[in-house]
Formats: structure tokens, C-alpha cells, sequence
């Protein structure tokens, strides 16, 4: 007995020290390479998954804008929206285009009124006055007045 302790004691606390601390603390040069192969591989293959998040982040942000740029609105496209514009400007606004009168041929009207009142138009630069009287102004027959 060494000062209070058995040599099975002893032998167990060694043997537990030798195979639990040691394989935790110390590596051979074999473990070292295997550990350093795994940690490249993980660094590749987290590279290979920040790249393949960018090119999705990318690849939905166009879909986003695609999405943003092709309004229609009450049977208008954007284009045809901007074409009329000018004419419903507030302060100056110019006569309606023939491409704002032949848009307006097939916009829904009764949607366009729902927009009257709204204070969107007014954020637009539109006076609703002016967007109103806009089939009469290009001759659209049984346009109904909002």
C-alpha cells in the first residue's frame, strides 16, 4: 500500500489516465494527418455549401425582381402604365399617347375606379381627377365614370 492507496488502485487510476487522457491529448503523426485530411474536407465541403447558398440567394433574388418588374394592374402592364402616366400627372400633364389610348381599350375599369380614393395614386404623382377622365379624353365608348 502506498500512502493509503493499493497498487490495483494505482494501476486502475494509470490505466485510466494512459487510454482516456493520453489518445484525447497526444496523436501520433498518422492521427494527426488523418485529422488534418478531415478538417480540409470539412472546410471544402462547407466552402462548397456557403457557394451553393450565394448562387440560390442569387438565383431566387432574380426571380424577385423578374416577379417585381412584370406588374399588371387592372389589366395593364407596366409599361402600358408608364405609357399613360404623363397624362394624369399632376401640375402639367400632356394629352394622352395612341399607346395609352389602345392600353386603355382593354383595362378593366371597374378595377381602376377601386383606386379613386386610394392615397397611392397621390404618392404616384396621379391625380385621380385627371385618371378618370382619361377614357373620355381618348374616346373609349361606354367607359364607365368612376
Amino acid at each position: 500500500m502506498v500512502a493509503g492507496k493499493t497498487v490495483h488502485g494505482l494501476l486502475l487510476t494509470h490505466y485510466i489516465r494512459r487510454y482516456t487522457f493520453s489518445s484525447t491529448f497526444t496523436s501520433t503523426p498518422q492521427t494527426q494527418q488523418k485529422n488534418k485530411r478531415k478538417i480540409k474536407k470539412k472546410k471544402k465541403a462547407s466552402k462548397k455549401a456557403a457557394a451553393a447558398m450565394i448562387v440560390m440567394m442569387v438565383m431566387i433574388m432574380a426571380m424577385l425582381v423578374d416577379m417585381s418588374v412584370a406588374i399588371d394592374l387592372c389589366g395593364m402592364t407596366q409599361d402600358e402604365l408608364n405609357e399613360c402616366k404623363p397624362a394624369v400627372t399632376k401640375g402639367n400633364p400632356t394629352s394622352p399617347s395612341q399607346l395609352c389610348c389602345t392600353a386603355l381599350q382593354h383595362a378593366d375599369f371597374a378595377c381602376l375606379c377601386g383606386y379613386k380614393n386610394s392615397p397611392w395614386l397621390g404618392s404616384f404623382g396621379v391625380d385621380p381627377e385627371l385618371a378618370s377622365g382619361l377614357p373620355k379624353e381618348c374616346g373609349i365608348p361606354n367607359a364607365p365614370t368612376c
